[in-house]
């Protein structure tokens, strides 16, 4: 039987890669006039605030195949900066934020590129 989307393993080492990228301060934005705004829908201000939240959200997404929100295969970017990076996406009930969240980024040169963070928007609570 095939495996439907991506292994544990991919997923661990993409989350693992995320994370020694912010702990590198290699980040980005990949659009930052979206992330301006979902940032300002969760109340973070100075964007140098989001990239240590990112990092403990990160610490948070303990069952990356469970939690893995994506599409199989994932998805490939459109976005100039990060041109066909694959596109990778968790939702998780996050107990720093106390709500369902989502969060897509992508790694691109060993660089961490934020697509999307915000509260998951098909559950109402």
């Amino acid at each position: 039987m095939a495996i439907e989307g991506p292994s544990h393993k991919s997923l661990s080492g993409k989350l693992r890669k995320a994370k020694e990228a912010l702990e590198k301060g290699d980040h980005h934005f990949a659009d930052p006039g979206k992330a301006v705004g979902e940032l300002h829908d969760l109340g973070i201000g100075p964007t140098e605030e989001i990239w240590p939240l990112i990092l403990k959200l990160l610490e948070e997404i303990n069952e990356p195949t469970e939690m893995y929100a994506g599409k199989h295969p994932p998805e490939r970017s459109y976005e100039p900066h990060i041109q066909d990076s694959e596109l990778i996406a968790f939702k998780w009930k996050s107990s720093l934020l106390g709500q369902l969240m989502y969060i897509k980024f992508a790694i691109k040169n060993d660089k961490y590129f934020y697509v999307s963070l915000h509260r998951n928007k098909k559950v109402k609570e």
